[in-house]
């Protein structure tokens, strides 16, 4: 089964109590949760190894649409190859029969791992995002975005 653990980057503040620059966790919009808030790194484990991904400016969020999209293509083409929105750090995804082979440009290893972990790999990155959100802001759990995300991530 593939996992994802997010690390909190030190340097960004939006994960301290009052780094929010006095905005309201709850109000936070879905250009602030992709783009500007919550960056970490991340460790994408695939059974064999942990891939890590350390790079200043990934927000939590924009990966783990990163992974929707990947899921998405791959299921209806059979490839995909995603980005992330601010660093270019690319994961690309190419299946053959029921396992999908996961590249990643942040690293020289490549992953197999079966098409039915692969669909749901968005899940499992989205519950490991809310878990390292939630224990920052608790008020994130009430956040109109992230509820719809938790929506759409569940209706693939």
């Amino acid at each position: 089964m593939i996992s994802f653990t997010f690390l909190p980057r030190i340097e960004d503040p939006s994960w301290d109590a009052d780094g929010l620059s006095g905005l309201s966790a709850r109000t936070l919009t879905a250009d602030d949760l992709t783009f500007h808030y919550f960056s970490s790194d991340v460790v994408i484990g695939d059974g064999c190894n942990e891939i890590q991904l350390r790079t200043p400016g990934l927000p939590v969020v924009d990966f783990v649409l990163m992974l929707v999209q990947l899921c998405r293509e791959v299921v209806s083409s059979g490839a995909s190859v995603v980005e992330s929105s601010q660093t270019q750090d690319s994961i690309t995804a190419v299946m053959e029969g029921g396992a999908v082979e996961l590249s990643y440009s942040f690293s020289d290893v490549v992953s197999t791992i079966p098409l039915c972990d692969l669909k749901e790999a968005p899940n499992m990155a989205l519950q490991s995002a809310f878990g390292v959100l939630f224990s920052a802001h608790d008020d994130l759990r009430f956040n109109e975005y992230l509820i719809e995300l938790a929506d759409l991530v569940r209706s693939d």
